[in-house]
């Protein structure tokens, strides 16, 4: 588990090599991005992401925006406990960033295997997928 400071208002939490969860305290939207040098999201990453939203939620669900980069891989481990009721605890729904053809087609694959019981949905920009995460 995350350790933190109660005393401290977090706005980013960085797994080195991994990704970086970035909270946006007007909306309460969780902005995940991840390493560059990161080729295959395992398990622990998993974890690690579902930590960090319960960190800048204190134990709330938050809405989560999910950047992506090409050729980014998961393990079925890892994409069984995202999609899993304990994977998605915290989380209120995922907005993803699709802005490709590739990206949309291997998201729809994902969604069809992989469905979860929180709302998700793919965007096309960062701005679109804000206002969807606002509405909610």
């Amino acid at each position: 588990m995350l350790q933190v400071d109660s005393e401290t208002i977090l706005k980013e939490i960085i797994v080195e090599g991994s990704f970086k969860a970035i909270f946006h305290g007007t909306n309460n939207i969780v902005e995940l991005e991840w390493d560059e040098q990161l080729e295959v999201i395992e398990l622990q990453t998993m974890i690690q992401v579902r930590e960090a939203i319960f960190v800048f939620g204190n134990g709330n669900k938050l809405p989560v925006y999910v950047s992506t980069k090409p050729f980014m891989n998961m393990t079925n481990e890892a994409k069984r406990f995202a999609s899993s009721a304990d994977g998605q605890k915290y989380t209120l729904a995922s907005a993803v960033l699709v802005d490709n053809l590739a990206k949309r087609i291997l998201y729809n694959f994902y969604v069809k295997f992989y469905s979860s019981s929180t709302p998700n949905k793919a965007f096309k920009s960062k701005e679109e997928a804000f206002i969807w995460l606002n509405s909610l």
